[in-house]
């Protein structure tokens, strides 16, 4: 993770690749939550599988597995 919870807190948007931090941070994902809740902050989450934490985000960016590579270089 680039950035600090407080940061995920106080943004409007946020792009979480490859990561499930709804799992893997439970106690800290409250802040992604609040941004959403507090400051309609839109949460767009990449990886291939349909994760904790993509249930909760508003776009969902969906790739078959080894295509990683690819959608980064691009």
């Amino acid at each position: 993770m680039t950035n600090g919870w407080v940061d995920m807190k106080n943004t409007d948007m946020m792009l979480i690749m490859g990561g499930n931090p709804a799992e893997n941070h439970p106690c800290g994902f409250k802040w992604p939550v609040e941004a959403k809740r507090t400051r309609n902050a839109k949460m767009i989450v990449v990886d291939p599988r349909f994760t904790r934490t993509a249930a909760v985000a508003d776009l969902i960016a969906r790739f078959a597995p080894g295509q990683t590579s690819r959608s980064s270089a691009a």
